[in-house]
């Protein structure tokens, strides 16, 4: 019999909660990208408030489908999003510095930065949520 020992099976489910994490975070990139570009590209927006609006967009779909799928919550706690939108400002954080940085520098197409951005950010949001949001113990 192949029993895994305390260590491995929480090495496993953090493994499994990241895949997921990483699974709504990428419809997360596709509400993003969608926004951003209706934003920016139709509605003629500065790139950096469009870029915000869109990160809190995603913010939304995320803390949502991580809440049922990822950390398997079924209540839609007010406090929990709070701490969700506030580890998530770190990652816009990150993710609109990086797009800044790659558009005005280095002349990177705005969808190209936005994505590196977000993976960037990808490693705090999921580490922080873990560890804060749902906590340590939610496996």
């Amino acid at each position: 019999m192949n029993r895994l020992n305390p260590t491995q099976q929480a090495i496993r489910e953090t493994l499994a909660k990241f895949a997921k994490f990483a699974i709504v975070g990428f419809s997360g990139v596709g509400v993003n990208a969608g926004f951003l570009f209706v934003l920016y590209e139709v509605l003629r927006m500065p790139l950096i408030a469009a870029s915000a609006i869109s990160v809190e967009a995603a913010i939304i779909n995320n803390f949502t489908l991580n809440s049922w799928w990822t950390f398997n919550d079924s209540e839609l706690s007010v406090y929990k999003f709070a701490k969700f939108n506030l580890v998530s400002l770190g990652g816009m954080i990150i993710t609109v510095m990086t797009l800044h940085a790659l558009v005005s520098n280095s002349g990177i197409y705005y969808q190209i930065a936005n994505l590196v951005g977000i993976t960037l950010a990808t490693i705090w949001n999921f580490a922080l949520n873990l560890l804060w949001t749902w906590g340590w113990d939610r496996r």
